[in-house]
């Protein structure tokens, strides 16, 4: 038991030493991750302090530590070596992590591609990176995004792709003005403006660069010189306007105290010697611009720079030489220093890397486009069988409701005609009783008062059929016009369940407008605006239809009989509902 005891504690003691181990870690590169902005090279030193232990720790927390790693790499300026570590991000964020997750690995994988010279590939991760995001989502990373959009601007303008440098810089220029970072606006759109003036379209360039200088100006924020002095003094100087050039390199050099730099101190625009090598070429100074070639390719040792940035840089400072040696008239070193240009010279090599770049683009995009396409007919395929389904649905609804309707119209009309049927015979009852009271009126006086009696429960219960009970009297009084053949012909049609023809309606009309004068000019009056199937309603309610045989003669429902007779009750006598309409029609004579 003991032995158990101590089994479970070592267990319980080691769960939490793991525990504690993974959330000191965490912690560490949580830390790490808030220097990246500031302090990237702390922010390397602080995770390199824990790289030994991050073989225990689980696959989440070390791939964590590896993208958190990669960016302090790429924002402390050390170069990737390798493209291992961060294919590995690449393959375990696009499994298991969210799109901001995804869009940075792939944007590490880029920038170790960039690193490595390998253009295609870093193209090909940052359009990765780009596909990863919806720019729309309220938790884009809308900064990263416009990181990478600015590196694929770097990609193509180092292979001279000049428009396709100037399309990926304006999306992160516009992402970052959406973000509110006025700094990176500017730099982008001073980036634009390298891009226009590598292109040969300097003016178009120059007038970006003013713009930039009046928004400096005219929200006094910190001046940055280098946004605009350097390209303007390229630009005077390829002019050979010296005089503008001199003010230039002089007001520069003022505002940012390169010159006062030690040789060893990190300057962070080094090209501003070559600019300053060109000048004193132009004023025929060749010792000076020696001197300040020198110090450039002394710079170049001495700062992290790209591949291609440093090949630049050598083939200028190397063609500034051989341009001072020249004025020198100092052959041995002008050959020396042809030589090595020419061996810098990458034009060629940066063409054809620009047509296989624009050429891998163009074929991504036309992929992407190729899956946007399938997508869509996917989409539209769906829909369309939504729509069938969704029509097959009504249609099944429509036929099961209109059949529901037809059988339970159908119950209606039976049950009409058997009123129909109880009414007529009640009817035919009614005159027979008459008859033989009428035969038999002077032969027996009790035969008479049966008769009578029986006639007046007849007399009683056509008037419930009518709702009407208060006019019993009136039987007698219209029974010869009620006895009429073409009334007893629309009873009998009423009560077999068949529509009365135009015709028979327009008879009972005439026959009304002859024996019910006020009645008939009541219901016409054009001030009441009754319409004809208002007025054969109320004829025949006069005639002691009941609203089933009306329903069955005119082909209407019970309901829209109830209906039409609230709104002759409202139109003729200013009454609301439908049950004192047949009193209020019998009272006119």
């Amino acid at each position: 038991m003991n032995s158990r005891l101590r089994f479970i504690y070592f267990l319980l003691g080691a769960f939490i030493l793991f525990s504690c181990t993974d959330q000191h870690a965490e912690s560490i590169i949580t830390k790490a991750e808030q220097l990246l902005n500031t302090k990237p090279d702390s922010a390397l030193a602080v995770l390199d302090d824990i790289r030994e232990s991050k073989e225990d720790w689980p696959r989440s927390q070390q791939m964590r530590y590896e993208l958190v790693y990669a960016q302090a790499q790429n924002k402390a300026f050390v170069n990737f070596t390798t493209d291992s570590i961060v294919l590995s991000l690449v393959d375990y964020y696009g499994r298991h992590g969210n799109a901001n997750e995804q869009m940075m690995a792939n944007y590490m994988a880029g920038c170790a591609y960039r690193d490595l010279e390998d253009a295609l590939s870093a193209l090909k991760y940052l359009n990765l990176a780009v596909d990863a995001v919806d720019e729309s989502d309220e938790d884009c990373d809308l900064n990263t995004l416009m990181r990478v959009y600015s590196q694929m601007g770097g990609l193509y303008q180092r292979v001279a792709a000049f428009e396709n440098d100037r399309v990926a810089n304006s999306h992160a220029e516009r992402l970052a003005w959406q973000i509110g970072d006025t700094l990176s606006t500017l730099r982008l759109r001073w980036a634009r403006a390298c891009s226009l003036f590598e292109e040969k379209k300097q003016l178009q360039a120059i007038m970006i660069l003013d713009s930039i200088d009046a928004f400096i100006q005219d929200n006094k924020l910190q001046e940055s010189p280098i946004l605009i002095y350097p390209m303007k003094t390229d630009y005077y100087l390829e002019i050979k306007d010296i005089k503008r050039a001199e003010t230039l390199l002089r007001e520069y050099e003022h505002k940012t105290g390169i010159l006062t730099e030690s040789i060893d101190a990190i300057v962070y625009d080094i090209a501003h010697f070559h600019r300053k090598g060109q000048y004193y070429n132009l004023v025929q100074n060749p010792d000076s611009a020696i001197q300040m070639f020198n110090k450039l390719l002394y710079l170049i040792g001495k700062r992290p720079l790209y591949a291609s940035e440093r090949h630049g840089l050598m083939e200028v400072s190397y063609r500034g030489l051989t341009e001072a040696y020249s004025l020198k008239h100092q052959s041995d070193s002008v050959i020396k220093y042809a030589y090595l240009y020419c061996l810098f010279n990458d034009s060629l090599t940066r063409d054809n890397s620009s047509e296989d770049l624009l050429r891998l683009q163009s074929l991504y995009n036309y992929t992407k486009i190729q899956e946007q396409a399938l997508k869509a007919e996917q989409k539209a395929s769906r829909l369309r069988v939504t729509i069938i389904l969704l029509v097959f649905f009504v249609t099944a609804l429509v036929v099961v409701s209109w059949s529901i309707y037809q059988k339970r119209l159908k119950k209606e009309r039976q049950k009409q005609i058997a009123t129909n049927k109880e009414y007529q015979l009640l009817l035919h009852k009614l005159e027979k009783s008459a008859e033989e009271l009428l035969l038999v009126k002077t032969d027996s006086e009790r035969f008479q008062r049966e008769k009578e009696s029986e006639i007046q429960k007849l007399q009683t219960a056509l008037s419930m059929y009518q709702g009407n009970v208060q006019n019993v009297e009136q039987w007698n009084n219209e029974r010869t016009i009620l006895q009429c053949d073409l009334v007893h012909h629309l009873h009998s049609l009423s009560a077999q369940g068949k529509v009365a023809t135009q015709d028979e309606l327009d008879g009972l009309v005439t026959i009304a407008q002859n024996v019910f004068l006020k009645f008939h000019q009541t219901i016409t009056d054009p001030t009441k605006r009754l319409s004809n199937r208002e007025i054969i309603t109320c004829i025949l309610i006069r005639f002691k239809f009941i609203p089933s045989e009306i329903a069955v003669l005119t082909n209407n429902s019970y309901q829209q009989i109830t209906n039409l007779k609230s709104t002759i009750n409202k139109k003729l006598f200013d009454k609301n509902g439908a049950k004192t309409l047949d009193s209020n029609l019998m009272s006119l004579k």
